[in-house]
């Protein structure tokens, strides 16, 4: 029969972990190298599984890391799903560590969702990522309960650093003014950026967030709310009311009649399409309302960043210096939101920097 953990000794676990891992005590070296290595791997879902796979390995030592879902015919598999959304998600907000993911459930999500063991994954979007995984979990299944404890405690140290280190982050805008604001996204946003279309999904909320909107959400793959339209949402009494679609390529004509086709059938009667790319043709909102036959939708489009940023300056009642300072504290605090680098976090701050009075 399969491993059925108990929430409560794995919270209890984890809590003794914590303890450990923010004592002066030593911790094996190995498995600090291997959370570094998961930390650094380009899927950030990675590094909820390991966390995940450790704590089920030192809560009951016969758990298969290599399984993720109840299987019937392996009385040593379990949910690896139930257990991070249960015990590490709310752990790692309640204590204030990284595992890289602000989602409710994290392994919702592929390849999680599609296979039932780790060592059978095959379609990943970086197949060297998942060997170097599947090196990790096959290490973690050769522990016992009181290694697995020592090797989840030297994730966690590793987990409470990466978040003490993206806190320490700050943006000091003395002297920025709108012109040097545009400069710095421009640079912030540049088209060889990896992470582009987070930095691009961060920017848009930001300068929602501007406009007075008291709660604006960005959308995450493995998010429930994913099946609303747009990259970004303004929401009132629980109902979205405006979604921006945020594109780094060029898009057409067509897919923006589809979106607010989109827009119009989940009850978002404002859609804003935001394409920030050299060569984009110019786009006909009123005709794509029409065409999507959605009269009662109000479309808009920008043709780059800068243009709606200029645009979520005008409106705040403060001054433009001070909405500059807000723009740019939220800007961070978004990335933060959407689980971006630390590199990404301290290269949006030296892009502000850099344009300091200008």
């Amino acid at each position: 029969m399969p491993i059925k953990i108990s929430v409560d000794e794995a919270e209890a676990v984890l809590l003794d972990a914590l303890s450990l891992a923010k004592s002066g005590a030593s911790l094996p070296i190995a498995w600090t190298s291997y959370a570094r290595t998961v930390f650094a791997l380009d899927a950030m879902t990675w590094t909820p599984a390991l966390a995940t796979i450790l704590l089920a390995k030192a809560t009951n030592d016969e758990v298969d890391t290599l399984s993720l879902k109840i299987d019937d015919t392996n009385p040593f598999s379990y949910s690896a799903r139930g257990l991070c959304h249960k015990v590490i998600v709310p752990a790692a907000v309640d204590h204030d560590f990284s595992i890289r993911n602000t989602g409710r459930e994290p392994l919702n999500n592929q390849p999680f969702f599609r296979y039932d063991r780790i060592d059978k994954i095959e379609r990943t979007r970086n197949p060297q990522d998942t060997a170097i995984f599947l090196e990790v979990a096959t290490a973690a299944n050769e522990m016992d309960r009181e290694e697995a404890f020592q090797a989840l405690a030297a994730f966690l140290r590793e987990a409470l650093a990466k978040t003490a280190a993206a806190r320490k982050v700050a943006v000091r805008t003395n002297g920025l003014t709108p012109s040097g604001a545009r400069i710095a996204v421009e640079d912030f946003l540049r088209n060889d950026a990896k992470d582009r279309p987070q930095r691009l999904q961060a920017f848009a909320a930001a300068c929602v967030e501007l406009m007075r909107f008291s709660h604006v959400r960005t959308r995450r793959i493995n998010d429930p709310s994913r099946d609303i339209p747009g990259d970004v949402q303004a929401i009132i009494e629980g109902d979205p009311i405006l979604a921006i679609e945020v594109r780094g390529k060029t898009v057409s004509q067509a897919e923006l009649v589809s979106f607010a086709r989109e827009c119009a059938a989940a009850g978002v009667h404002r859609a804003v399409m935001l394409v920030d790319a050299a060569g984009q043709k110019s786009l006909d909102p009123r005709a794509a309302a029409r065409d999507a036959n959605a009269p009662e939708v109000l479309v808009l489009t920008f043709n780059s960043a800068t243009e709606l940023l200029e645009s979520a300056l005008l409106w705040p009642s403060e001054i433009v210096g001070q909405s500059v300072k807000v723009f740019s504290d939220n800007l961070l605090r978004r990335l933060r939101e959407i689980e971006a680098s630390q590199a990404t976090l301290e290269e949006w701050a030296r892009a502000v920097a850099v344009a300091q009075s200008r």
